[in-house]
């Protein structure tokens, strides 16, 4: 049984924006990241979204999740996603766009989460492309 969506900010959709299908991995799928998914039509949605995977069904970004999200975040114009996790908040970076999350407005924002994660026990991981780091407040580690 499939569970309920989540509430969504008010005015914000995955509309248009197929970034998900992209960055992260989906294992039912045995899609690995950073590659398109078979079933992706970019830019306009999932050609099984009826049949898609659970993996698929519950999964929403960040940017839908939290208002508190800048619209610059916004997954098909900056290249990321951000996928909230129990005590982690993981950001997946289009290798296409590596190092994105190093700019502004975006690395304050991590860094911002990984301050917050920190006091939580919790932790901020970027996936960089390939690349895999755990964000600090003042500095990353590559994992």
């Amino acid at each position: 049984m499939t569970e309920a969506a989540p509430p969504l900010v008010p005015g914000r959709s995955c509309a248009g924006c197929t970034a998900c299908c992209k960055l992260p991995a989906v294992e039912a799928l045995a899609k690995p990241p950073q590659t398109w998914c078979d079933h992706c039509d970019i830019g306009a949605g999932c050609r099984i979204y009826d049949a898609r995977p659970e993996e698929c069904r519950t999964f929403y970004c960040g940017w839908v999740l939290d208002a508190s999200i800048p619209e610059d975040w916004r997954p098909e114009r900056c290249r990321m996603v951000v996928k909230f996790e129990p005590r982690r908040i993981v950001i997946h970076v289009d290798k296409d766009r590596r190092d994105a999350w190093r700019r502004e407005p975006f690395n304050s924002q991590i860094r911002r989460w990984a301050e917050m994660a920190l006091a939580q026990r919790g932790e901020v991981i970027v996936r960089d492309g390939r690349d895999v780091f755990q964000v600090f407040p003042a500095g990353e580690r590559r994992l």
